[in-house]
Order: structure tokens, then C-alpha cells, then sequence
């Protein structure tokens, strides 16, 4: 390998890794769920949601990947995972 491919090799590397941290400094927006939104979820990566004293609705939040693996947030409302079905 000769001086001026490394030299390439490095450059390329260095580009890379900016690119990367500029990705990773990007905000993720936070979209509110509609009823019927098509949502194209690759894979989950979180589920977070609100505090609650016993059972009732709550506002959730979901963090996914999409099939081209750009990631999202997605706020929704939900029953609290402390609700038991049945009473």
C-alpha cells in the first residue's frame, strides 16, 4: 500500500465518522399519533410513558426504526400498564 492510498483510506475514514456524529446530533422529531396512521416500524427500540397512581389513560411515547433505518418518536395515549383487565 503505498503513501497516497493510505492517505485516501484515512481521508474516507475521517469524512465517515463526521458524517456519523452530524447523524447522531440530529434531533429526533416527535410526531403525534393519529387514529389509522400507517406507521412503518422496522423495530422498537423504547417504550417509555407517564407516571401514574393506579389505572387511567396515559400519554406513551414509542422510539422505532423505519425500514430504512432512520429513527422516530412517536407520542400516543394509552391505558396504564398498571390497569389489570377485568378490574
Amino acid at each position: 500500500m503505498n503513501l497516497k492510498t493510505l492517505a485516501t483510506a484515512s481521508l474516507l475514514t475521517l469524512f465517515s465518522l463526521g458524517t456519523v456524529a452530524a447523524q447522531a446530533s440530529d434531533p429526533v422529531v416527535v410526531q403525534q399519533y393519529r387514529y389509522g396512521q400507517q406507521l412503518d416500524v422496522h423495530k422498537v427500540l423504547a417504550l417509555h410513558e407517564d407516571s401514574s397512581m393506579g389505572c387511567g389513560v396515559v400519554n406513551a411515547q414509542m422510539d422505532y426504526l423505519d425500514s430504512q433505518g432512520k429513527e422516530h418518536r412517536l407520542q400516543y395515549q394509552k391505558f396504564a400498564s398498571d390497569c389489570h383487565e377485568g378490574g
